[in-house]
Formats: structure tokens, C-alpha cells, sequence
């Protein structure tokens, strides 16, 4: 009778447990997203605020000064580009919508000297009543506004998440201050031992560290030089264009030279020759950043495999929106550092009791 008393004491208490948790996970559950980047924030600059609490023997002033740094540094300047980005799109389709534009004279030109070619010729007959220089210039029309709706919607996302922003600083604020003890919560919460669960985030770190330092930031300085060179060159929207590059970029395999590359060619078919050549350069020293920049960024810590990457940021990308260029590869992180004290340890265990 006692057991069975026992079993239900403990049985209910699971079920609390469980209810307790999903109660729990319902109410921080819209702001998941801010509190990871804010457990991101506290990961990446958790030195420079150690260094700051040995100097002020205050956490407090030290978690409040990182606070200022992170949003003058990266918080507004965010703001702003997105702001500026707004804008230059809103010319780009105001320019592309209007009547007898330059961009769409350059395109039905194109398409003219492209059919009157001897070579081509044959091809556009074949194809003749289905395609048509107006039929394109509509298309560019609407991907053009498409893509300003999109970007409107992006930045109007940006500018009522305040919420948001402030829930991040201020859970950003404790972490700084209270992180390696909730760490350490966690670990003796864990069923795990202590040396697998000390593996388990020390592996984690060192690749979300690597990822971020060998993709996040390594895109950040290609598609900047590529903006200020497209600024050179004098093609408009320098910034729209910079963040083009930064995104494309960050996933691994194609770069900024998959904008740069065509933009050289097209400034060399219009005759502007020293432009032309002059991205062209400009493509091929930024293709050679990564090679360059990468081994002194990720130092001794674990790289993820290009191709582990890749899918990590597009699937981000597509799950968790904006924000999925870097909650994906840290999810990856996570997933294979797993995977990897399982090589290690449990699949040796496992097989010593198989044995």
C-alpha cells in the first residue's frame, strides 16, 4: 500500500512537473527569441565584461557599460541601415516603375541588339510571341516591388519589436551578471555527468564561436568593401547593395564576388571601363579574404564543415527569419557537439555493456 501511495506521490509530482514547465515555456515563449540573443550577446562578450568587473569591482556598472557598447555598436547602427536600406529601395522602384527609365530603356536595348545578332536569332524565334521586352520589364517591376514590401515589412517588424529590444537588454543585463550561475543550475539540474555536460558546452562554445567569428563576421567585411567599391564606382544604392553582399556572403561557397563579378561585367558592357576593371579587382581580393582572414579569426577553435553550414543558414533563414543566419549554425553547433561526445563516450559505454 505504502508503494503504491509512493508511486503516486511521485507520479503526480512528474505531472506537475510537466504542467509546470509547459505553463513556464507558454509565457516566455514570444520572447525566445530575444532571450537567445541575448544568452548570444553574453557568450561573445562575456571577456570584455570580465575585464570590465576586474577594473570596476561593480558587475553591475561593468553589465551596464557592455549594455551601451552593444546597442551604440550594433543595435543602432542596425536601425539605421535598415532605415537607409528603406529608402535606396523605394528610389530603385520609383526609378524602375517610371515611364522610358533608364533602367528599362537599358533593358529593352539590350534585348533588341541581343535579337538582331545573327547567333542569337534563332533562338528568339523560337520563342517569338511568348517573351517580350515589356513582358521583362514588368517582370523587374514586380520584383521590385516585391521586394520592397518585403523590405517595408522588415523594417516596420524592426521598428515595433521595442518590446523586444528592451526584454533582450534586460535579460542581457542579468546574464552578464548571473550567467555562470545559472550555468551551473543547469549542470546540476542535468541528468548528464559533469564531464560529459563541461565537454558538451566547451564544444559548443569554441564551434558556435568559430561559426559566428568564420561566417558572421568574415561576410560583414566582404560585403562592406564591396559596398564601398560599388560606392566608387558610382552605382546607386551603395548600401542596399552592401547588405545584399553581407547576406550572401555569410553563406559559405558563394561570397560577395557572386554580386561583384556581374556588376563589373555590366559596367564593362556599358563602356565604363575603369569601373569595370576596377570591380573586377575589387571581386577578386574579396574572394581571397576568406582564405586570408579565416585561419587568424577561428584561431584554435572547432570549424563546422562549409557544408553543415550552408544548410544550417538557409534552413535558418527559412525557420526563424532574419535571425536565422545565426540561430541555425548554433543550432547545428549544438546538434553535432552532441553527436560528437556520443562518439566519445556513450558509444563506448554502450558497447562495453553489450559486450
Amino acid at each position: 500500500m505504502r508503494m503504491i501511495i509512493k508511486n503516486l506521490n511521485v507520479y503526480f509530482f512528474i505531472f506537475l512537473l510537466i504542467v509546470g514547465t509547459v505553463a513556464g515555456f507558454l509565457l516566455v515563449k514570444p520572447y525566445l527569441s530575444a532571450i537567445f540573443m541575448a544568452a548570444l550577446f553574453a557568450a561573445f562578450f562575456n571577456r570584455p565584461y570580465e575585464y570590465l568587473q576586474r577594473k570596476l569591482h561593480s558587475p553591475a556598472i561593468a553589465s551596464s557599460l557592455m549594455l551601451v557598447v552593444i546597442a551604440v555598436g550594433i543595435i543602432v547602427p542596425v536601425l539605421l541601415v535598415f532605415g537607409l536600406v528603406y529608402n535606396e529601395v523605394s528610389d530603385v522602384v520609383v526609378t524602375i516603375t517610371e515611364k522610358d527609365s533608364v533602367a528599362q530603356s537599358f533593358v529593352k536595348d539590350t534585348i533588341e541588339t541581343v535579337e538582331n545578332t545573327s547567333v542569337f536569332s534563332t533562338v528568339f524565334e523560337s520563342f517569338e510571341g511568348h517573351t517580350s521586352g515589356t513582358e521583362i520589364s514588368d517582370s523587374i517591376k514586380n520584383v521590385a516591388n516585391y521586394f520592397i514590401t518585403l523590405v517595408q515589412a522588415l523594417y516596420k517588424g524592426i521598428m515595433n519589436s521595442a518590446v523586444a529590444i528592451f526584454v533582450m537588454f534586460f535579460t542581457l543585463f542579468y546574464f552578464f551578471i548571473d550567467g555562470k550561475k545559472l550555468v551551473k543550475k543547469i549542470m546540476q539540474i542535468s541528468p548528464l555527468r559533469d564531464v560529459h555536460e563541461k565537454k558538451l558546452i566547451d564544444e559548443f562554445i569554441s564551434m558556435t564561436r568559430a561559426t559566428l567569428k568564420g561566417t558572421v563576421v568574415i561576410g560583414f567585411i566582404q560585403g562592406t568593401i564591396g559596398g564601398i567599391a560599388f560606392a566608387v564606382a558610382g552605382i546607386t544604392s551603395p548600401v542596399l547593395w552592401t547588405v545584399i553582399m553581407v547576406v550572401v556572403a555569410i553563406i559559405p561557397a558563394i561570397g560577395a564576388g557572386l554580386v561583384i563579378f556581374p556588376a563589373a561585367i555590366i559596367m564593362l558592357l556599358l563602356g565604363n571601363v575603369w569601373q569595370g576593371i576596377f570591380l573586377a579587382v575589387i571581386g577578386v581580393f574579396v574572394s581571397t579574404i576568406d582564405n586570408v582572414l579565416r585561419p587568424k579569426l577561428v584561431g584554435n577553435d572547432t570549424q563546422m564543415h562549409s557544408l553543415a553550414v550552408f544548410f544550417a543558414t538557409i534552413g535558418g533563414l527559412q525557420l526563424f527569419g532574419i535571425l536565422g543566419f545565426i540561430i541555425g549554425p548554433i543550432i547545428m553547433a549544438l546538434m553535432i557537439a552532441m553527436w560528437k561526445i556520443y562518439a566519445i563516450e556513450f558509444k563506448q559505454d554502450l558497447e562495453k555493456f553489450n559486450a
